[in-house]
């Protein structure tokens, strides 16, 4: 890698030590542009369906007490296949969060992104935390914290249909 390269490098992402480059070692900067054929779940395309009606739909493990959101046809802890869906929600509690001060297409800096079970579904999913407040990393206090899925006004049946804001 020339010097220059090298320095960009640095400059854009930060390192605690200066290591000269690997000697054999050529970095090349380019891009790929793979072409991907994706299927989604059929139980994903039910979920996004019942966002349509304010509802919020998991997947119920086989023989079990299990239930998956978002939803999907099998259990990826235990293997097996699930057989119902069922409505989980709309209260949930925040397992994690982090938060970002990147700008991009979504919501303005700072935002914070949750991790929320929700009431009825044994894991987490993640999406936007709104009305939080004016001070973002102002507590751990969100982990634990209660929560609700808040939909559109007229809701599509696409992920922007929701976020979540704190319960009162």
């Amino acid at each position: 890698m020339s010097e220059t390269a090298s320095a960009a490098r640095a400059k854009d992402a930060p390192i605690r030590e200066k290591r000269p480059d690997p000697e054999g070692i050529v970095f090349v900067d380019a891009a790929w542009d793979v072409p991907q054929h994706y299927r989604p779940d059929p139980m994903i395309e039910r979920m996004f369906g019942a966002f349509k009606e304010k509802r919020m739909l998991g997947a119920r493990v086989a023989g079990g007490e299990r239930v998956i959101f978002p939803p999907q046809s099998y259990c990826e802890v235990t293997y097996r296949e699930t057989d119902e869906l069922v409505d989980v929600g709309p209260g949930g509690t925040i397992r994690t969060f982090t938060i970002s001060n990147t700008k991009w297409s979504g919501p303005p800096p700072p935002y914070i992104i949750v991790f929320v079970q929700l009431d009825g579904a044994s894991t987490a999913t993640g999406g936007y935390l709104r009305n939080f407040g004016t001070d973002p990393a102002g507590s751990l206090a969100l982990i634990g914290a209660r929560c609700r899925v808040v939909f559109k006004d007229q809701p599509v049946g696409e992920w922007s249909d929701i976020w979540f804001e704190l319960e009162e």
